[in-house]
């Protein structure tokens, strides 16, 4: 028996890993079914309470330390912690993560003995989603890797305007409790689980047809910037002015664009620094050319003594406004934890450590509208999201995942992202520093799109919603 349970903990663990395979950039979603399925499969085997939760621990610790270790990229590349060091911390992370997955445990443990039918097609599928929002909340939330941002390009998406990304979850939860008891059930079982999987997804396929949204007013002709600015010498003084000639000359092929987006912290500087030899000149610029510009940058508040990672807007008609950044991204603008444990200071350096957390609303006025503005990781909060709407007419987000170079997190990003748009029935525009940048629309698809690592701008129009 202890044999057979060390090959179950294995298994969940592989099941967990695997499902990292359904997400972008390997997009191959079938298999969220499948470890899914093999998953409750387990659960239904487990002998004790015990090994139920040794088995939901498994699953979730090979989920993400196979999907989040890119926080390691950041931790040892660019806050220059050494490598063992940095090993731990992502271990660490990705295993607190796992822990989040446990109330999984916790709930469906009561529903051990109920029948199978009971367990896969109500229990399980509602309490992952329950746990899904939970670990999107708790601790200011880290709602990465919901199953059903895996599911943004086929016919399940199409209840996420209706129920956000978490009724795409259910629903997947739902297949993949239909599979287990397609394989494991009596012909009655599998007829109705097979009925039940093709109600479901004709159900959603139907949503397709319904427009949510409706377009207001013209296009609009929008120029996303794509630096291309090295991470590791993005924070050098040596390196501001180079970074602010890019950009410059950039925007100087892009005037006959209504909308400019520079990316996040593209003025590795105070706005108020820069204000004399950049943002003056561009504001001048701008009112001669008749477009719009959003540009990342630092804001310092003094009445406030706070420093903010924002946005500034440069428009004809509304001048200027901030947007500060509300949700900081763990491992690059704050340490989780830091302050319980000093002695990592010498070992970890952040490149700006005291950014303070925004406190105002999330939306701009630009060309005679509102925009929803988010800042890097706020596009993964889907609650948050929509706090502009249904005012805003655009999405807007403005990213650096430079920080994760090399590693699988800005494919994973932008996917959330996508995710966002068809939720919101809005075009989403986003301006990153080396990808992955792009225009999408209202259904959360690719209107253009670059690669990564290269130094454009990407063109295109964008249509209002409402």
């Amino acid at each position: 028996m202890q044999f057979i349970r060390r090959w179950q903990l294995l298994l969940a663990f592989f099941a967990g890993a695997s499902l990292v395979l359904s997400f972008a950039p390997f997009s191959f979603y079938p298999i969220s079914f499948l470890a899914l399925a093999g998953f409750f499969y387990l659960l239904l085997q487990a002998p004790s309470n015990k090994a139920h939760w040794q088995i939901t621990w498994w699953f979730s610790a090979g989920l993400f330390m196979s999907g989040v270790h890119w926080v390691f990229f950041s931790i040892h590349f660019f806050n220059h912690a050494h490598w063992l060091l940095a090993s731990l911390i992502t271990l660490a992370f990705c295993l607190f993560i796992a822990s989040l997955m446990l109330p999984f445990a916790l709930i469906t443990q009561f529903f051990r003995r109920a029948h199978r039918i009971t367990q896969l097609l109500l229990v399980f599928p509602a309490a992952w989603v329950i746990v899904e929002g939970f670990r999107g909340w708790v601790f200011t939330g880290f709602p990465w890797l919901l199953i059903g941002q895996a599911h943004i390009d086929n016919a399940l998406a199409h209840i996420a305007p209706v129920t956000g990304v978490f009724g795409v979850s259910w629903l997947v939860a739902i297949f993949a409790g239909s599979i287990t008891l397609f394989v494991i059930g009596t012909t009655k079982d599998r007829i109705f689980a097979a009925s039940l999987a093709v109600v479901l997804f004709a159900s959603s396929f139907a949503l397709s047809f319904i427009q949510w949204t409706h377009p207001t007013g013209d296009p609009i002709k929008v120029s996303l910037l794509q630096g291309n600015i090295p991470q590791e010498k993005k924070w050098e003084p040596s390196y501001y002015q180079p970074t602010i000639d890019i950009y410059q000359q950039l925007t100087e092929q892009s005037w006959d664009s209504d909308l400019i987006i520079w990316p996040e912290t593209a003025i590795a500087s105070y706005f108020g620094n820069a204000s004399e030899e950049v943002i003056e000149p561009l504001r001048v610029q701008a009112l001669m050319e008749q477009s719009s510009l959003l540009i990342g940058g630092f804001y310092y508040d003094f009445k406030q003594d706070a420093t903010y990672n924002s946005v500034l807007s440069i428009d004809n008609k509304a001048g200027s406004e901030i947007y500060a950044k509300r949700h900081l991204v763990p491992f690059s603008e704050y340490f989780p934890f830091l302050g319980y444990l000093e002695w990592l200071r010498e070992w970890i350096q952040l490149p700006y450590d005291s950014v303070d957390k925004g406190t105002g609303g999330n939306t701009l006025r630009i060309l005679g509208m509102d925009v929803q503005t988010s800042i890097c990781y706020e596009d993964v909060y889907g609650n948050e999201i929509i706090d502009g709407l249904p005012k805003a007419k655009l999405l807007v987000n403005l990213s650096n995942d430079g920080w994760f170079t090399g590693s699988i997190e800005p494919a994973q990003h932008m996917q959330i992202a996508r995710m966002r748009a068809l939720e919101t029935g809005r075009y989403l525009l986003r301006a990153t520093n080396n990808g992955v940048s792009g225009i999408i629309d209202h259904k959360g698809r690719f209107i253009a799109t670059a690669d990564q690592y290269l130094q454009t701008t990407i063109k295109g129009k964008a249509q209002p919603f409402e």
